[in-house]
């Protein structure tokens, strides 16, 4: 019996998952980028002068995955 209404429920998240998504019309989902703009502009120049990312990525307290993203997505 448990089952059958696990199999349902399975069956039901795609469904509300959608509908939540339709519902959030102009709404930005996910985290909230840990740098500003403006930080991320200047993290940028930052290592574009050969600052190594892990020193940059610790001024602004974040990791060093979120400055080589930076890097790469310019």
């Amino acid at each position: 019996m448990l089952g059958v209404a696990a199999k349902l429920e399975r069956r039901r998240i795609p469904e509300r998952t959608a509908r939540g998504r339709a519902d959030a019309n102009g709404v930005k989902l996910g985290r909230k980028p840990i740098l500003t703009p403006h930080q991320q502009k200047a993290a940028r120049a930052r290592v574009d002068a050969g600052q190594p990312q892990r020193g940059i990525a610790r001024s602004y307290n974040g990791s060093q995955a979120t400055i080589s993203r930076l890097s790469v997505g310019s």
